[in-house]
């Protein structure tokens, strides 16, 4: 029954795209500065003679006519949304149902640890704080204002969250859990570098008036390195110690290996999967990498991450007494 109903929809579907379809394109996006070329192409018995293209209300500024079935028309100038695309051919109104996104390149800024007030071991409990200036002129927002799905473009849900001109913005976490504590901010691309960040993580428990610790925010287009280094860690039983491994990758190596002598200690694998709609990006954590007795009977241990795809990481080890924190990134 679940299945009849799946393909009758699937059919109503077709339908709907069939009868309401005169032409399709590609690609369905450009910038708000307008200029991409947008190749189109009718359905159908449809022939084009002397179209003009619409992407929303603005006309596009250069069509050529390549044959009877094909169009490439440049994209308009238009503001950031997702618009309709219709052609007007001798008099005669063209659609598709097709939707067409004008939308920034963006700028993916990954921060390692953005965590909501959350409990953790020992009785801890542990927050971020999160803080973004905006050197520029102009309203920058951190949040993607068009989505796609099954590279369908539509209007992202919820507000945008944008950084005032020569103003500061507080971000609020919001990290899953302190085994997926990233987020992301994703300003357009060339305004990126005009914002600047302060990422504290507090303990709050026993000093919650302290300083905090500084997290590094990292812009995660820029990370290409597939194999990463942590060259000299304590394996002290004072601190407890947690990594977490961000990458692209879907295989994940990582070994613990004297400081001095190179000799592996140990290692680990894990292999991710990766939804088929989205950028490949996952998590790794573990807890426990310093804890066996084979690595705590070395003082010091060099700790290397490699990866299918682009990887970072983050060690962080925690005094048990006073639950400072200590950060160790790759340089």
């Amino acid at each position: 029954m679940r299945f009849a109903a799946v393909v009758l929809l699937a059919l109503l579907a077709t339908s709907a795209f069939a009868q309401s379809t005169d032409f399709t394109f590609f690609p369905n996006y450009a910038a708000p500065t307008g200029g991409e070329e947008i190749a189109i192409t009718a359905r159908g018995s449809l022939r084009f003679f002397a179209p003009e293209v619409f992407f929303g209300d603005v006309k596009s500024p250069h069509v050529t006519l390549v044959d009877a079935s094909h169009i490439k028309a440049v994209a308009p100038a238009h503001p950031v949304g997702v618009v309709s695309v219709t052609i007007v051919d001798l008099g005669i109104l063209l659609r598709t149902s097709l939707g067409f996104a004008f939308t920034h390149e963006l700028e993916s800024i990954l921060i390692p640890i953005a965590l909501p007030p959350t409990g953790a071991s020992q009785g801890t409990r542990w927050v971020s704080e999160i803080f973004v200036y905006n050197d520029s002129d102009d309203s920058v927002p951190v949040d993607p204002e068009v989505c796609f799905f099954i590279n369908e473009p539509h209007a992202c849900g919820g507000p945008v969250r944008r950084v005032p001109p020569h103003s500061s913005l507080r971000i609020e976490p919001a990290g899953y859990n302190a085994t997926y504590p990233e987020m992301f901010l994703v300003p357009p691309a060339d305004q990126a570098g005009r914002l600047s960040y302060s990422v504290r993580l507090y303990e709050t428990s026993r000093d919650p008036d302290g300083a905090g610790t500084e997290i590094p925010v990292i812009r995660w287009n820029g990370v290409q390195q597939t194999k990463i280094w942590l060259p000299s860690v304590t394996t002290s039983a004072r601190f407890r110690t947690t990594i977490r491994i961000f990458t692209s990758g879907s295989h994940v190596v990582l070994r613990a290996m004297d400081a001095a002598t190179g000799d592996v200690l140990s290692q680990r694998e894990v292999i991710l999967d990766f939804p088929t709609d989205a950028p490949p990006f996952g998590t790794v954590t573990w807890n426990d990498l310093l804890s066996s007795p084979v690595v705590r009977a070395h003082d010091r241990v060099r700790i290397e991450v490699q990866s299918t795809g682009s990887v970072w990481a983050l060690l962080t080890l925690t005094d048990n007494d006073t639950q400072r924190v200590q950060i160790f990134t790759p340089q």
